[in-house]
């Protein structure tokens, strides 16, 4: 018994592990990517407006992306931010991370606050944050917008992801 044991530990010990967490302050760089130090990290499971995308708020132009950024910075603001990363760096040597501020997922919190949708081929678990942010046309729902994914479709550009 205690060799089995034994074995379970080394084995746990000896894996690799693809996750590193990331902390210290953090600055936003993109309405869905954050530097923390000389790293850059992708937030997991969440997409936004790009730089370039118009949205439009009571018929009028909008600069959404800019509103987006100013959210997520106003969040970072708050204090240390800690990003568990998932997967491998992409081909920029950006991470894919969950990150929290206060013990608050900041991905969660930037689509509740309606100013990120969720990114469903990653994870389902920012759909209901959507959804209320939505009914509540907080964010970018109180304007009009093209989703994220089909603005990008549209002008030719992709986001590369891990």
């Amino acid at each position: 018994m205690i060799r089995i044991v034994l074995l379970l530990a080394m084995a746990i010990w000896a894996a690799p592990t693809n996750a590193t967490q990331i902390s210290g302050a953090a600055k936003a760089i993109d309405s869905t990517t954050i530097r923390i130090g000389d790293q850059r990290v992708m937030l997991f499971g969440i997409d936004s407006v790009m730089r370039k995308q118009l949205c439009t708020l009571d018929g009028k132009p909008w600069q959404c992306w800019q509103a987006a950024v100013k959210d997520l910075q106003g969040l970072l603001d708050q204090g240390q931010v800690v990003c568990d990363t998932v997967g491998e760096p992409d081909v920029y040597g950006r991470l894919l991370g969950r990150c929290s501020v206060n013990d608050q997922s900041i991905n969660q919190l930037l689509v509740a606050r309606g100013f990120a949708v969720a990114r469903t081929n990653e994870s389902t678990a920012y759909v209901a944050a959507e959804a209320v942010a939505k009914e509540k046309k907080l964010g970018l729902w109180q304007g009009q917008f093209d989703s994220p994914s089909e603005y990008r479709s549209s002008v030719g550009v992709a986001v590369d992801r891990p």
